[in-house]
């Protein structure tokens, strides 16, 4: 396939993004497209760009891109979850896609990874130019946040509070790691942080603008946002969910398939984790997705 840097607007911010064209592509065709969206603490270089590769090579146009204050994206804090506003990036992105000439936009797809997944459940819900929608590893970020419990919870938000004061006053935007330091893992660090260290914190997966922090002003933003709140809206258009049988996160997977309608399906990747979906794992989500989507793009 051919890559392509670009760039387009949401909310009058530049994302930027990779364009993989498929090398089968013939001048005039019109072909279906996927947009992929990365994880928590992701860039379209990581996961996002591999799946997107990978799908390219079965024929589609695809298209990675860095949300709002995260990557080569424009959006000050840097660092920032947004979930209101990544949610429009996706949209955005459909609107990208409709505008370029090798695509259909009658066969616009879209495929989230871990938070990306949440993000594209909840576009997908109210963006009907989304034709077919699938997540891999998929998690609400709100459910995430508020699993920690109401008193973890409750210190969160004063100190998203007191942070908001203190840049008002001219003070420095305060950080939380997002997966634990690979120095620092313990008997008791969960899977998804401590496999997530081995991720993002070695060359397995690293990238230079991965930056293993989420703004602590974000964490407010998060604690009452439902990715999967209109997960029934997306029918009659088809929901593929793909998770590992071992993922510590595989019950917002099974969330999303309780609240959606047909037609949907949970299909789960036997021995493998949240964070193997990332990478090592990757050759045994494919099919499933190229199956899913050359029969509803």
């Amino acid at each position: 396939m051919t890559k392509t840097d670009v760039s387009f607007k949401s909310d009058n911010l530049k994302l930027a993004g990779h364009l993989y064209i498929p090398d089968t592509y013939k001048q005039g065709e019109k072909l279906p497209a996927i947009i992929t969206v990365h994880p928590f603490g992701g860039v379209k270089e990581q996961t996002a760009g591999v799946y997107s590769k990978e799908l390219a090579n079965h024929g589609f146009i695809t298209l990675a891109f860095d949300r709002r204050h995260q990557g080569s994206s424009e959006g000050e804090p840097r660092q920032l979850e947004n979930p209101e506003g990544m949610t429009e990036d996706v949209k955005a992105a459909v609107t990208f896609l409709t505008l370029q000439e090798q695509v259909d936009p009658e066969r616009i797809g879209v495929l989230g990874v871990c938070a990306g997944g949440g993000y594209a459940v909840l576009a997908t819900s109210t963006d009907y130019r989304i034709k077919a929608c699938a997540t891999v590893s998929g998690v609400c970020l709100g459910g995430f946040i508020r699993s920690i419990g109401k008193e973890a919870l409750n210190a969160i938000m004063v100190d998203a509070g007191k942070n908001r004061t203190e840049v008002a006053n001219g003070g420095e935007v305060r950080y939380l790691p997002i997966v634990t330091a690979l120095n620092e893992v313990t008997p008791e660090t969960p899977e998804l942080l401590r496999e997530g260290g081995d991720y993002y914190l070695t060359p397995r997966g690293s990238y230079k603008t991965s930056i293993n922090r989420s703004a602590v002003m974000g964490y407010d933003r998060l604690a009452t946002f439902n990715a999967f709140a209109f997960a029934d809206w997306i029918s009659p258009r088809p929901l593929l969910l793909i998770a590992g049988d071992k993922a510590d996160t595989l019950a917002f997977s099974e969330e999303a398939y309780k609240k959606a309608k047909e037609p949907k399906e949970l299909y789960l990747i036997k021995d493998s984790t949240h964070i193997a979906l990332y990478d090592y794992r990757i050759p045994d989500a494919i099919p499933k997705l190229a199956e899913f989507y050359k029969k509803n793009l």
